[in-house]
């Protein structure tokens, strides 16, 4: 099992774990996602994360900026502006399991959740 947690989110894996093997949760929610939930989720993450960090310098004072990107099943939104961003995922139902989800992590702790998944990814932690 592999842990990550800070003030506001948490990540736990288990690959013991046959159909949600990992937990992701903020402040007062968590949900479990399967394999294939999880790994698109992180991807997603991470190339939203770097799209901000590649526009963050181009804003002007307290400029708003909102990303928004795409992959089923997620839809990540991101708003924020030079000092940070805030994070909604929108997880779509749809195949055998029809459920769906919504998932907020506030801009004092979007950094940390991505960077700690940016880590797991880079570790194959997946």
């Amino acid at each position: 099992m592999i842990k990550k947690e800070g003030p506001g989110w948490r990540i736990i894996r288990d690959s013991s774990r046959d159909n949600f093997s990992t937990l992701i949760g903020g402040e007062n929610w968590a949900i479990e996602l399967n394999k294939f939930e999880w790994e698109h989720l992180v991807k997603l993450v991470i190339d939203l994360s770097d799209q901000y960090k590649s526009v963050r310098e181009q804003l002007m004072g307290e400029e708003d900026i909102t990303l928004e990107l795409e992959r089923s099943p997620w839809l990540a939104i991101l708003k924020g502006d030079q000092n940070g961003w805030n994070l909604r995922l929108i997880l779509s139902g749809s195949g055998l399991l029809n459920r769906g989800a919504e998932v907020y992590w506030p801009r004092n702790v979007t950094n940390h959740v991505t960077n700690a998944m940016r880590k797991m990814w880079d570790s194959d932690y997946l």
